[in-house]
């Protein structure tokens, strides 16, 4: 089994505001927190400790690479914890989305649910940057609600083929974890690589409404749906955490293409299986999200484009053997 994955992140605005004394609203305390470290390091880019998790999703395909789905963690939480409700005055409610006790909650549904995930099924991983970025991330937020993840630790297990040179830590050992930012890039020999940016060279779907960039201001902004309409906080924020969510499905779906991209690169695909293997995740991509029309176009013209070719190649073919 391969877990290709990929998480979204948000300002800890509780932590940054206890530990910077930073006030208003949580945008507000973001958008501060963003200017202090610029001002700091050059880059608005938060220490990984102030990132909380706000997503996670994952592509599962079988031991041959064939697609199974795409989706995220934590939904019957999401599904259960959106209730209209009125919250008792100063009380911090798990019904009013920007709540310590609602994110804490959220955060360690959706980091409770991969870790024990990995922990059970020992699947490889597959991410862009997951080792940087990731990873650090989810094991470090793991410690605050003491989750293990004892399975991404283990070093002598034979039966798993895990030991001290082959485990998820290793970082050159991509039987484990490959990590497509570390692999392409030859583990720090080239640094300016981004997804977005491979994808457009490869002709695939990269992305195509939103980036990483905006899932703090799409979940701590104002409504993403129509201001003029009389929709609750607790609307527009689940509205805003499906967007996300969505979002993240797209970057994981994009890691998986590229990843099988990779895979006839190195030569464990061949070409007719690279293409047959896009022909499954045609077959079974969800008809029904906002990335589903654009994947589903694009799937359809690399497949069509290497069965015209192929075609030709075969007509070429025989007309020489006459």
């Amino acid at each position: 089994m391969t877990c290709v994955f990929d998480i979204e992140t948000i300002p800890d605005f509780h932590l940054l505001s206890s530990t910077f004394g930073y006030e208003g609203t949580p945008l507000q305390i973001a958008q501060a927190a963003f200017k202090a470290q610029y001002e700091k390091s050059g880059s608005e880019f938060l220490p990984i400790c102030f990132h909380r998790v706000i997503s996670i999703a994952s592509v599962i395909c079988d031991e041959y690479g064939r697609f199974v789905k795409v989706g995220n963690f934590g939904n019957a939480f999401i599904e259960s914890a959106f209730i209209e409700s009125t919250p008792s005055e100063g009380v911090d409610s798990i019904n009013e989305p920007t709540s310590r006790t609602f994110l804490d909650t959220l955060e360690s549904t959706l980091l409770s649910e991969f870790w024990q995930f990995i922990n059970k099924n020992n699947p490889k991983l597959v991410s862009f940057n997951g080792r940087g970025f990731d990873i650090p991330t989810m094991l470090l937020r793991a410690m605050r609600y003491n989750i293990g993840a004892w399975a991404y630790f283990e070093q002598k297990n034979p039966a798993l083929n895990k030991s001290k040179w082959d485990n998820y830590r290793v970082r050159y050992c991509e039987d484990f974890h490959t990590d497509l930012y570390e692999s392409l890039g030859h583990f720090g020999a080239a640094r300016n690589l981004n997804l977005d940016a491979l994808c457009k060279m490869l002709d695939l779907v990269g992305k195509y409404d939103m980036s990483g960039a905006q899932v703090y201001e799409t979940y701590l902004g104002e409504s993403i749906s129509d201001k003029n309409t009389e929709s609750t906080d607790i609307e527009s924020k689940k509205a805003a955490l499906e967007v996300i969510n969505h979002y993240c499905h797209s970057d994981v779906l994009n890691t998986y293409w590229l990843y099988l991209k990779y895979e006839v690169l190195r030569g464990v695909l061949l070409e007719s299986d690279y293409y047959a293997l896009l022909e499954i995740l045609h077959e079974r991509l969800p008809k029904d999200k906002p990335y589903s029309q654009i994947f589903t176009a694009t799937l359809k013209r690399h497949i069509a484009d290497y069965a015209r070719t192929n075609a030709q190649h075969t007509d070429s073919i025989t007309l020489d053997s006459i």
